[in-house]
């Protein structure tokens, strides 16, 4: 049985909240950046002042596009006392390990189910998603609750010191995502893809969570479902040049790392995947379909605890995978959003229970003295 992951709350502005996040996961911040430093360079071929110099570069993208999340990124190098520099890399690790290498490595993380209110017993949606990475990794996830001034409240799972990643808010936002690796992927410095997801997450309304991804200038290939608690859900398939939309059939959405768009494939963008994804997303749909109109978050949860094609299932048990570092699910997920929670089992779900998580409680009210 793996441990269930912290749940952290902070509140405040921006800064304060990036400390807050900092200082509670400070051991868990240093996991995420003793991992991925080491990645960087032996993946990415780059040496660490490179590194460093390449999250600055991003870092002046962020601060454009967003200052409030930069200042957050701030906050937690300062609450965790680690290097600004190393804070921004790990917000970009998707873009400095896969977004310079023209798909030359295959996209190896995550399966993705949405079934809509027509397909479920209760008309509620559900989302479900195991979050296949490095094994190692699985130490250094949080789940955090925040309460930001003049931002929705949300909740979201990270990898400690990172900003933004899968979660919904109190709007009924959700967005979920998927590792995709394309032709586009040519090194282009664009926004990182946990500050895209956050910036989601700060949307009031549908359609400017789908703008705030399709507007963004892109800097990886990315899969993103977005839903909304009122029934809605549409997967976008990105590149930095591209944007592929599918949608649900009969209810359901299934989602692995390949392209399913046909645009997609014509164009010759999809090329770099493994074979378990051609089958983890058909498996998903293949046990839901006969379950359409009644489905429950029961079997969402037995979708996600799958063995199929052990050991790289729906459910990926830890392995040796030659080329590759050793993955396993990490985190296993499932949003209810018209109850607005989040389930969340560490690690794979067969060796975990889900433990439940709403969103922050309202915020401390602060009265000033009356004169």
């Amino acid at each position: 049985m793996y441990k269930p992951f912290p749940v952290i709350s902070i509140e405040g502005d921006a800064h304060e909240c990036g400390e807050q996040h900092g200082a509670q996961a400070a051991d868990r911040v240093a996991k995420t950046i003793e991992f991925y430093l080491p990645s960087f360079v032996s993946q990415a071929k780059l040496t660490l002042d490179e590194v460093r110099e390449r999250a600055r570069g991003y870092g002046a993208q962020i601060e454009a596009i967003d200052a409030d999340i930069m200042e957050e990124l701030k906050g937690i190098a300062a609450g965790a006392k680690q290097k600004l520099e190393d804070v921004i890399a790990v917000n970009c690790r998707t873009e400095i390990l896969y977004g310079s290498l023209g798909g030359t490595k295959p996209a190896t993380e995550c399966t993705t189910v949405v079934a809509l209110p027509e397909a479920t017993r209760d008309g509620n949606i559900l989302i479900g998603k195991n979050w296949d990475w490095r094994n190692q990794t699985v130490e250094s996830v949080v789940v955090l609750r925040i309460r930001q001034r003049n931002k929705p409240a949300l909740v979201l799972i990270v990898e400690a010191g990172m900003v933004g990643r899968d979660g919904f808010n109190e709007h009924g936002v959700l967005v979920c995502g998927n590792l995709l690796v394309s032709n586009d992927d040519r090194g282009k410095v664009g926004v990182p893809i946990p500050i895209l997801r956050r910036r989601i997450l700060h949307s009031r309304h549908y359609y400017e969570a789908i703008d705030s991804l399709v507007r963004a200038p892109r800097g990886a290939s990315g899969n993103y479902v977005i839903a909304h608690r009122d029934g809605m859900a549409i997967d976008f398939e990105t590149t930095p040049d591209n944007v592929f939309v599918v949608y649900p059939e009969r209810g359901l959405l299934t989602h692995a790392n390949h392209f399913q768009s046909v645009v997609a494939q014509t164009t010759g963008v999809s090329k770099y995947y493994t074979g378990d994804t051609l089958y983890r997303d058909f498996r998903a749909r293949q046990l839901l379909e006969p379950k359409i109109g009644k489905i429950t978050i029961d079997d969402i949860k037995a979708v996600l605890r799958d063995e199929f094609g052990a050991p790289r299932a729906i459910c990926r048990t830890p392995h040796e995978y030659p080329g590759h570092e050793p993955t396993m699910t990490i985190a296993s997920l499932i949003f209810d959003l018209k109850h607005d929670v989040m389930h969340v089992a560490a690690g794979q779900p067969t060796q975990s229970e889900y433990q439940a998580v709403k969103l922050p409680d309202a915020p401390t009210l602060k009265v000033a003295n009356a004169r």
